[in-house]
């Protein structure tokens, strides 16, 4: 499964409280408050364990979170 599709599962099963909400990669995420600073926690922690990366306090920024296709890039990079 491709990364994206794998991230895109977790905010959908884990982060999206309504559940019925069909999660676009390119939704911004934090605009549209399906994360909250929470949420960021609980991905960067999913993030870390799934793609066996580092995330640190200076990478947590929006531009890296806000949507989908932003966070599967950033974890592109963080796998090169």
């Amino acid at each position: 499964m491709a990364n994206k599709q794998i991230i895109r599962d977790f905010i959908q099963s884990e982060l999206v409280q309504d559940g019925v909400y069909s999660l676009r990669d390119d939704d911004n995420l934090i605009e549209t408050s399906t994360i909250d600073s929470l949420g960021i926690t609980k991905l960067i922690a999913y993030l870390e364990k799934a793609f066996s990366i580092r995330i640190s306090d200076e990478e947590v920024i929006p531009e890296n979170f806000e949507t989908v296709d932003a966070i599967s890039a950033f974890v592109a990079d963080k796998q090169i």
